[in-house]
């Protein structure tokens, strides 16, 4: 899976280039970011941000999340379990499992909802900006730790494409397109679509199994359509999908946790499936007075995987035969059987509608000001499982659990337990940000923003299949509020246009929220309880360019 081991054996391009200005022998390339919802240049900018432009995607060879993070200071990403499943840490501000991110994800200004969409492909990407240290003022609840921006390549007024071909020692094989222009003959409507095919067998080897379990099917598509019919209205559809096939859970367990050379041991070739379907719509107006922006987006989210459970190992070797608690005995008393392990699987659904209003006043007075507000409401359906691994393979569940192991013993993987919860989440928040020049050299900017998230999940978990004991009560309720306000003061003083030193206060913010049904109190250590706070971090930073 990593994109290191990928060698790339053949490129076919078309491309129509844009003249590039030589001086002296050398590119001077200005690199503009967005990092404070205005154009300005990196070296102005007093934010803490590492850029990546599209001659440095393509140079550094960047095609997944873990590529541009892996070349950031102080930011990374432990990939684990299944695709969905990524961690970022900024700064020491981490991510637990099927919580939200430390940071906020904004692709083309959309904010990701679901950090299960993080770890995709990136094609055709015109720019990337790691944002360090809260940016809750500006981005939201979740940029307790940064933000990352992504923009996508915009159409053209003129027909390109682009074709790349690649290989790699597992084998597999990858694709990459773009296409883009003006529709027809129009020169109002213009369009660009982009796409990946990603196809290996894998490079970790399962000796047990005989074959690699890192296998990748992943496929990725976008379009975008801009209709511009003068300089005042302008309107951006995008339109993506991802659909992903690959392995899961191979993890080794073993006490020396920086040991690589005990082999991946599973008896089950895990699998993890995940589909992703985004779209959105930009509206934007330009008049003098400034320009006011609407985003709706719709973000769809299906993910499953299953596989081995602890401890990984063949199933003549799981603890479960070696059991000092009994609880090996009781299952094989359950089923006759004289061998026991568990298998487990995962199902995520999750739907999420978003809507902001922005309006950004000229750049060029001395006084400027951003307004905005935004919304998102989310629905969300977990289910987490065991089952009895016969050696039958694993049987991935979803909404319907399997026979249970107390009504049909017999059944090929009857199911040992499965918490199920549906969640309903509702958030929304105003935001301002001011700056004015107090002279030629020195800035002052003040941004807030409030944020209110409301959460509820119900649980749906049926007695038979509650593996906590009872602890988890079908149709249970749950419901709590929490909100916060993010405020951000920043001073800039440019004595030269080669220097720019700043600094300022920041709080960042990342929403509360409820733990799977059950797991409070069935995990005594170290004290897991149904419900998670919310996190606040106040950060001071300053900085020289």
């Amino acid at each position: 899976m990593k994109t290191a081991q990928a060698l790339l054996l053949g490129l076919v391009a078309t491309t129509l280039c844009v003249p590039v200005v030589y001086a002296q022998g050398a590119v001077l390339e200005e690199v503009v970011v967005t990092a404070r919802k205005r154009a300005e240049t990196l070296e102005e900018s007093p934010v803490s941000v590492r850029a990546f432009t599209a001659d440095e995607i393509e140079s550094a060879g960047i095609q997944k999340p873990g590529d541009f993070i892996g070349l950031t200071p102080n930011v990374t990403l432990v990939e684990t379990q299944n695709a969905g499943t990524a961690f970022i840490n900024v700064r020491g501000i981490s991510q637990a499992r099927n919580s939200e991110m430390s940071v906020a994800v904004l692709v083309d200004g959309v904010l990701m909802p679901n950090p299960n969409q993080f770890n995709q492909q990136l094609v055709d990407i015109q720019q990337i900006e790691v944002l360090r240290g809260p940016q809750g003022a500006l981005y939201g609840r979740n940029a307790i730790g940064g933000a990352i921006t992504i923009v996508t390549k915009q159409p053209g007024d003129e027909f390109e494409g682009k074709v790349e071909l690649g290989a790699d020692s597992g084998p597999g094989y990858t694709v990459r397109g773009t296409a883009s222009g003006p529709i027809g003959d129009s020169d109002v409507w213009k369009y660009r679509v982009s796409g990946s095919w990603v196809d290996t067998d894998g490079f970790i080897d399962n000796p047990v199994l005989g074959e690699e379990v890192d296998y990748i099917e992943d496929l990725n598509a976008r379009a975008r359509i801009i209709y511009e019919p003068n300089d005042v209205f302008s309107a951006d559809l995008r339109l993506s999908a991802s659909q992903f096939d690959g392995g899961a859970l191979y993890f080794v367990i073993d006490a020396e946790a920086d040991d690589t050379e005990i082999p991946v041991q599973t008896n089950n070739l895990g699998n993890n499936q995940r589909d992703i379907y985004s779209a959105s719509l930009k509206l934007e107006w330009e008049w003098a007075a400034g320009s006011f922006t609407s985003i709706t987006s719709y973000d769809d989210v299906e993910e499953i995987f299953a596989g081995d459970q602890f401890d990984f190992l063949p199933r003549e070797q799981s603890f479960l035969n070696l059991d000092q608690t009994g609880f090996g005995d009781f299952i094989k008393f359950l089923t006759g059987d004289e061998v026991v392990d568990l298998s487990q699987t995962q199902y995520l659904e999750s739907e999420a509608w978003s809507q902001e209003f922005r309006f950004i006043s000229p750049a060029e007075e001395r006084f400027r000001y951003i307004v905005g507000a935004y919304a998102i409401a989310t629905d969300r359906f977990i289910s987490t499982g065991n089952q009895i691994d016969r050696g039958n393979g694993v049987f991935p569940v979803r909404r319907t659990p399997r026979p249970s192991v107390f009504v049909d013993p017999t059944d090929p993987s009857p199911q040992l337990g499965l918490l199920a919860d549906e969640q309903d989440n509702f958030a929304w928040a105003v935001f301002g940000d001011i700056s004015y020049d107090l002279t030629d050299t020195l800035e002052g900017s003040f941004s807030l923003r409030y944020d209110e998230d409301t959460r509820e999940t119900t649980t749906l978990t049926e007695p038979l299949y509650d593996p906590t004991g009872g602890l988890a009560t079908l149709g249970e309720v749950r419901k709590q509020t929490w909100d916060e306000l993010q405020p951000k003061l920043t001073l800039r003083y440019r004595p030269t246009d080669a220097l720019t030193v700043y600094g300022g206060y920041s709080r960042g913010f990342r929403s509360g929220g409820f733990n799977q049904s059950g797991v409070g109190g069935a995990v005594p250590e170290p004290g897991i309880e149904d419900v998670f706070e919310a996190q606040v971090a106040d950060t001071y930073e300053a900085g020289i360019k």
